[in-house]
């Protein structure tokens, strides 16, 4: 599957559209009274699918009338839709993959005439690609990429085999870096033969996936959110914790980078979420918990007045504004870093002071 979308990214569809569509297969529009496939079945039992799916088919459409290259777009939604599939029901998983097609569909990234030369940005917005002409088929790259605080920049010639690939291979002979550049009607889909440290890459930094026309400013870029990322199910949940956290929801999503998922051993029916960022893991990590009813404990590692550094808790659960839960209080151990808790649903108080 193309990578799955970071934070700092694209977004195309503002609100939820609650009507179904029932489309064309290659619009991806999903008739839920013939929904068989696991899924399909996903998709239609939750409503932001539901409307994500009916988001997709109106984009979809949109982008044909505005494509040059309709035919190759059929068949790009064709392999999406099979691409899509491989999420085999999880929820999540589904939810990304929607997000970043609508991001793949976006007006700017579909009108236009293709032409390799120019300026590239990555659907997930974490990484550019520089093409110049020399002539003759060969081109001057540079692609940066990043991941958390991990980076990579690779810079050399690639050549076109035909209109629609380009190869590049690394001129050091103590390197293994490949890449292949495919045209899909007007974007580049970049697939990496090797590792990222084959490629000169930071640990978790890699350059494949699917690029679109333009400059990060020029690319519609999405503010991603805890539904689109599947880390919080029902909008109602995830409007209660926006009402819990207010400005640091932002940075709870921020942190969500590298996520880890499991059963809380204390409260009954809560699961626990953690997340960091990569290659910043002490200063910009953050744990959830959440049960099913709309009930949250958070802890945001952040900084405070004088960006002296200090663990953000919250709850909305009366029981427990004033003390954490054994998960937290672990989580939080775990890092062997003293910082002082603040309350922030108890008054903002502090609860403890290195």
């Amino acid at each position: 599957m193309r990578p799955a979308p970071s934070f700092a990214l694209l977004y195309v569809c503002a609100g939820l559209i609650a009507a179904v569509w029932s489309a064309p297969a290659d619009a991806a529009g999903i008739d839920c009274a013939k929904a068989k496939s696991k899924n399909e079945q996903a998709i239609c039992a939750d409503p932001v699918l539901t409307a994500r799916d009916g988001e997709l088919s109106a984009a979809y459409r949109a982008a044909l009338k505005a494509s040059r290259y309709g035919g190759e777009l059929k068949k790009d939604q064709q392999s999406w839709i099979r691409e899509r599939d491989r999420c085999d029901g999880q929820v999540p998983c589904l939810r990304r993959a929607y997000v970043q097609r609508l991001t793949e569909l976006a007006p700017a990234a579909i009108a236009g005439k293709f032409d390799w030369n120019g300026e590239w940005t990555r659907g997930d917005g974490t990484s550019s690609l520089s093409l110049k002409s020399l002539g003759e088929g060969k081109y001057e790259m540079e692609l940066q990429a990043s991941s958390g605080a991990n980076t990579g920049l690779l810079s050399g010639r690639a050549r076109a085999v035909g209109d629609n690939e380009m190869l590049y291979k690394s001129s050091d002979a103590s390197a293994k870096c490949e890449l292949t550049f495919h045209r899909f009607h007007r974007q580049i889909q970049i697939e990496q033969q090797h590792t990222g440290s084959d490629c000169g890459a930071g640990l978790g930094v890699h350059f494949s996936g699917r690029y679109l026309p333009g400059l990060g400013e020029a690319v519609a870029t999405t503010h991603w959110n805890l539904l689109d990322l599947g880390v919080v199910l029902a909008p109602a949940n995830d409007a209660k914790l926006r009402k819990l956290l207010g400005q640091d929801y932002d940075a709870l999503v921020d942190r969500m980078d590298v996520i880890d998922t499991r059963a809380d051993q204390q409260v009954a029916g809560a699961t626990v979420t953690g997340g960091y960022v990569r290659g910043l893991a002490s200063n910009m990590r953050a744990l959830l918990m959440q049960t099913g009813d709309g009930r949250f404990w958070v802890a945001i590692r952040a900084e405070g007045a004088g960006d002296k550094p200090e663990l953000r808790y919250y709850s909305n659960d009366p029981a427990w504004t004033a003390k954490l839960p054994a998960s937290i209080d672990a989580w939080s151990d775990g890092y062997q870093e003293a910082v002082p808790v603040r309350l922030m649903s108890a008054g903002g108080r502090l609860l403890s002071s290195p």
